[in-house]
């Protein structure tokens, strides 16, 4: 591409390759038959040179959406590779282990990755909020909070494995590029127009609520702290359940429409157990925050959006109680059952006090 001419924004249904910002090289796919007598074939995970070659070719889904979209950092995404028709997945276990390095593979199931941008600094985090994907980036694991990460095995030879925890010493660990396939495929061509209209949340409607930052939801469910006795409020991996799904309803508003404006005052209530989202000025069970919980009392949030008068679907936002801001904390919930970490109130901005409303009903 000439240094000239501006790179347009990536989307789904597209025929795109995944360069390591590092090495050059492009992620690529294989699927060889093990077994002819019982059909058992093995994927495997390359990093390669050639940009011709068809196993390089992936196309990018995002969650529950059939229509073409402009990728955004904070999406939850899905990579198909598109020869096999199998999925980019990790492998995990349940040793928590952040520098265990894991297997990544094709599968028939999809994982979902929040695209992330590369720097991690809060300073910088604001510019990257509502942009397209024309630059590098990070993939997140949403269900089991592996980064894709690529490793040189020798000289000649890179792969893909999946790993918790970065190295700090290592800037470039982990980021990747997008590039638009030379290769062209009549049948994505029915992809080419973008969906792009604006889509405006309103009060009383039933939604989910995911981290823009990690891809967790908001999840709430009948556990109680053996300590404060309330009902738990955790942020929660993939798949989706009933417990992600929350009723908005806005109050103390300035006006009488239908759509919740950026300086309303909102409640929360969770669906499935019937309580609102509140906080106490009590430690939460990390003590990194304060306690989030799920309570009989309705509380009043503040919700600030960015760049945008009206919250839409997709659009990143804070949750605020009492000047505090809603998060995801880096600790596990207390309950310790699945992929599920705490949710906590903290003074300070950051990166884990991003929103977004994935969908409405």
């Amino acid at each position: 591409m000439n240094q000239n001419q501006q790179q347009l924004p990536f989307k789904t249904f597209q025929l795109l390759q995944l360069q390591c910002q590092k090495t050059k090289k492009f992620l690529s796919g294989n699927v060889r038959q093990e077994s002819k007598l019982i059909g058992k074939s093995k994927s495997t995970l390359s990093l390669q040179m050639n940009a011709n070659d068809d196993s390089i070719n992936f196309i990018v889904e995002l969650q529950d959406e059939t229509e073409n979209e402009f990728l955004c950092y904070g999406d939850l995404i899905a990579i198909k590779h598109f020869k096999s028709q199998l999925y980019v997945n990790t492998s995990n276990d349940n040793k928590h282990d952040e520098l265990k390095e894991f297997e990544v593979y094709l599968n028939e199931e999809p994982e979902y990755f929040v695209i992330q941008p590369p720097e991690e600094e809060n300073f910088s985090l604001l510019k990257y909020v509502n942009q397209h994907i024309t630059h590098p980036f990070r993939l997140l694991s949403s269900d089991n909070r592996n980064y894709l990460i690529s490793q040189q095995k020798n000289d000649n030879v890179f792969y893909s494995i999946g790993r918790q925890k970065l190295i700090s010493k290592n800037q470039q660990e982990g980021i990747w590029n997008f590039v638009q396939s030379k290769s062209t495929n009549d049948n994505l061509k029915i992809f080419d127009r973008v969906h792009s209209a604006p889509i405006f949340i309103e009060t009383r409607r039933k939604i989910i609520i995911r981290n823009w930052w990690t891809g967790f939801t908001l999840h709430s469910h009948t556990f109680y702290s053996q300590q404060r006795k309330t009902q738990e409020v955790t942020c929660y991996s993939h798949p989706r359940d009933d417990n992600d799904y929350w009723s908005i309803v806005k109050q103390n508003s300035r006006n009488t429409s239908k759509f919740i404006s950026y300086d309303d005052q909102i409640f929360l209530q969770h669906i499935e157990t019937g309580k609102y989202l509140n906080g106490s000025d009590q430690d939460s069970f990390s003590k990194l925050g304060k306690l989030v919980l799920c309570s009989d009392n309705a509380a009043l949030l503040n919700t600030q959006a960015f760049d945008d008068f009206i919250l839409e679907v997709n659009k990143p936002f804070t949750i605020k109680f009492n000047n505090y801001f809603l998060a995801q904390s880096s600790s596990r919930a207390e309950s310790n059952t699945g992929i599920q970490q705490e949710c906590i109130y903290v003074k300070k901005q950051s990166q884990e006090c991003l929103w977004i409303i994935e969908k409405m009903i």
